[in-house]
């Protein structure tokens, strides 16, 4: 999601764009509107911006051979180091999840050296809606339990499969504005570029300042975990940021507004935050937010845990590669169902499981569990 002020005489208009993406880079000097481009093994023709800022540009963009297929061609401009390698981890941590139905698709990139400048194509699935599109347009129409773990479970399988990496891969910024809603009806988790494997307790000033910097530049106050508000409490660093993250998510789900307003620091370091009396929802999912929205990391559930709590399958895989539909429980996973007999591989982020590629037949598991 990408918001654009639009500033005309006594009014400002805030449009809300379908696409979202960080400007951090180079100014766009001329649009690609009407260009016919060769990423990858992909020949497309750019259509019109969907998303634009100081920095990148994110176009609608067909297929030149099946042409009602489209595309969000993300275009961005770097000249730095540091940037590049944020262009870097986004593409490797998509190629990692490759096929996973809860994670948007990267079909095609391409990096061009431009002598002072370098430009990143990356041609993605194109999603019409955002979480944040869909709560706006309901207005106070809130979601029945179902629709709300529906939702849910779609972001959690995204956040299983990165937390089933070796080593795990924390999202760091998990948030409504991440969550698109694919043509296919599944909610997809975006924007990877804030990614980290670092997990650490910080001790010394500079290595905090610079962790410090990296949290304001990367992640969203409403949804920052109490850790990295304050280095100086010296608590582990890791995938349990998206556990304190999905707890506002869910809250955010259930409740149309956000557990925290993002800038109270002693609000969130101290977990203060209140259950709406509406809508009523079991206790199963006003416990979880609860599990969740723990103030130490070592207090909340990771993944396999959270799942455990609601009873939910998740998507592992076998040796060879094929989906495994695994119900989760406190001491570990049960097998459920699976599209090949293999040597089954229990995923799970402290057995350090590398997952790198998705079956399509994982879509049709998840179908199995949205009854």
């Amino acid at each position: 999601m990408y918001l654009i002020a639009f500033a005309v005489p006594s009014f400002v208009f805030i449009v809300s764009i379908m696409w979202r993406f960080k400007p951090f880079m180079q100014k766009e000097p001329v649009g690609l509107e009407g260009r016919s481009l060769d990423v990858g093994n992909l020949k497309i023709n750019v259509r019109n911006a969907i998303a634009e800022g100081g920095f990148s540009c994110v176009y609608l963009a067909r297929d030149l051979v099946n042409v009602s297929k489209q595309y969000a061609l993300k275009h961005i401009i770097f000249n730095d180091e540091e940037l590049e390698e944020l262009v870097m981890k986004e593409i490797s941590v998509l190629k990692s999840l490759k096929g996973h139905p809860n994670v948007v698709t990267l079909y095609a990139h391409t990096i061009l050296d431009m002598g002072r400048t370098k430009e990143a194509f990356l041609v993605m699935e194109f999603c019409e809606k955002s979480l944040v599109n869909v709560l706006e347009s309901r207005g106070s129409g809130f979601f029945d339990e179902k629709q709300v773990l529906s939702i849910f479970r779609d972001v959690c399988n995204a956040v299983f499969a990165m937390h089933c990496q070796s080593p795990p891969i924390a999202h760091r910024d998990l948030k409504a504005e991440n969550l698109l809603l694919g043509s296919d009806g599944v909610w997809k988790l975006c924007d990877f570029g804030s990614t980290s494997t670092n997990h650490k307790r910080f001790e010394k000033p500079e290595e905090m300042g610079i962790e410090e910097d990296n949290i304001r530049k990367h992640t969203t106050p409403a949804y920052r975990a109490p850790e990295m508000w304050d280095l100086f409490r010296r608590e582990l660093i890791n995938e349990k940021v998206d556990i304190w993250a999905l707890g506002c998510l869910l809250y955010r789900i259930c409740y149309f507004k956000s557990a925290f307003d993002g800038e109270s620091k002693l609000q969130i370091l101290n977990g203060n935050y209140r259950i709406p009396e509406l809508p009523k929802y079991g206790s199963a999912v006003t416990d979880l937010i609860k599990e969740m929205l723990q103030s130490s990391p070592d207090d909340r559930p990771d993944i396999t845990q959270a799942s455990a709590l609601l009873d939910w399958p998740f998507i592992s895989m076998n040796l060879d590669h094929t989906v495994v539909a695994n119900r989760a429980t406190d001491s570990g996973f049960v097998k459920t169902s699976s599209t090949n007999s293999s040597k089954e591989v229990k995923a799970a982020p402290e057995l350090g499981i590398q997952p790198k590629s998705f079956s399509q037949t994982s879509f049709k598991l998840l179908q199995l569990h949205r009854e």
